[in-house]
């Protein structure tokens, strides 16, 4: 499972995509509230895990910054 999440600036908003190579499941969303996007996408993780059988590795943060 990958999750990106990034802040646009211009638009002032919050963005997400998450893809799951296990179920071959995407998915995206746009918030204007962090808080309400990183609900989004907690909300979506446990979709895929308790109706679309996803098994997420879960073996340990990993944080990657692009600039």
């Amino acid at each position: 499972m990958v999750i990106n999440l990034w802040y646009n600036k211009c638009m002032d908003e919050w963005r997400w995509t998450l893809s799951d190579s296990s179920t071959l499941d995407q998915h995206s969303g746009t918030q204007a509230d962090l808080r309400e996007a990183m609900n989004d996408i907690a909300n979506t993780v446990e979709y895929l895990i308790d109706y679309k059988g996803s098994n997420p590795n879960l073996s340990g943060p990993r944080f990657s910054m692009f600039r």
